[in-house]
């Protein structure tokens, strides 16, 4: 026999998806939802609920979890949980379903960048005709078939990524934290190495992408090093964490142009919903920067995938199944 829980849900995007979700409660789990702005109300709910579903879980929720049990993230990082306060007796697990959603994007802005489109848009705009049509001097561009894309990460979203630039007849190669040695017998990638292999695939790469998740080890680890070895024809895409390039750095090498570009969807900035820019730094007047406010998850697929595997795990919680995607158990307090 189930027993019943109670979960409480602040991620807006997920909440519509779980709502109508009607297996939930043959289940046994009875679920509300409460904005995270509204905090009082929040800390009250959290006080007796067994679970939460959210994406943030600042030290004043951490501090009133009372008796819950398990911290359902509705996204792969879990960064902006305050750990320190987070009660060791709560089990955490993130969740997925946005690997699609974000390799659509870098292939999108790989291939914008490539082709310089953000700089021919902005010139015909004002009847400049940059192209080998009527002018033998315009840059010249290659199709994707032969050049790698080195991926930094080789996780859910990072293999989304070498899958999809495969199928369009690219190179992936990647870098993966745990990796002790190379292997060519992964099916995404034609080679797969740890961090110390970071330099060799930056030589080899016409394209780097970030999809890693930010810790000490990764902080700041594309400096003006890294980019001088992918090359004024090389193109960096983003889609990691702000913080693992170093920013006046990347700026230097882009606006002199030893780097072709960058598409960057991440930044050290926080998102805000108020007018806030992006950067201290005017990466907005580069013609070579595809700039996006951290929205290449931001798929209607995501949020319904999301929600699929929130409710998983939320009914394997109520008939005490081992739950999926577990980042820290409750019984070590350790986490990844």
């Amino acid at each position: 026999m189930t027993a019943r829980l109670t979960a409480v849900v602040t991620d807006d995007n997920v909440w519509p998806w779980l709502r109508e979700d009607t297996t939930l409660t043959n289940h046994g789990v009875d679920m509300c939802f409460v904005p995270l702005a509204d905090g009082e109300r929040l800390r009250g709910q959290l006080a007796t609920a067994d679970a939460c579903v959210s994406v943030f879980f600042p030290a004043d929720l951490a501090r009133s979890a009372g008796r819950l049990r398990l911290l359902q993230v509705t996204a792969a990082g879990t960064d902006h949980i305050a750990w320190p306060h987070l009660p060791a007796t709560v089990t955490v697990a993130n969740s997925f379903g946005h690997g699609r959603s974000v390799a659509e994007h870098v292939l999108m802005t790989l291939l914008a960048g490539r082709r310089d489109l953000l700089w021919r848009d902005a010139r015909l705009r004002r009847g400049h005709w940059h192209t080998r049509l009527v002018d033998p001097h315009a840059p010249s561009f290659r199709n994707l078939p032969g050049a790698t894309v080195g991926v930094v990460g080789t996780g859910h979203i990072g293999r989304s990524i070498a899958q999809l630039c495969a199928a369009v007849g690219m190179r992936p190669i990647g870098i993966r934290r745990s990796a002790a040695h190379r292997t060519t017998d992964d099916p995404d990638f034609d080679w797969v190495d740890g961090p110390h292999a970071l330099h060799e695939l930056l030589r080899e790469a016409d394209v780097l992408v970030l999809a890693c998740p930010l810790d000490d080890s990764t902080r700041h680890m594309i400096g003006a090093r890294e980019l001088d070895l992918l090359g004024p024809d090389g193109i960096l895409v983003n889609v990691g964490r702000g913080a693992l390039v170093q920013e006046p750095s990347l700026y230097d090498a882009l606006s002199g142009r030893r780097l072709k570009a960058a598409a960057l969807d991440v930044w050290t900035t926080p998102a805000d919903a108020r007018r806030t820019p992006a950067s201290p730094l005017p990466f907005h007047e580069l013609s070579n920067v595809i700039m996006t406010p951290h929205f290449s998850a931001t798929a209607e697929d995501t949020y319904r995938d999301r929600a699929l595997e929130v409710a998983d795990n939320l009914k394997r919680m109520a008939a005490q199944q081992p739950l999926r995607n577990v980042v820290r158990t409750a019984e070590t307090g350790t986490h990844g």
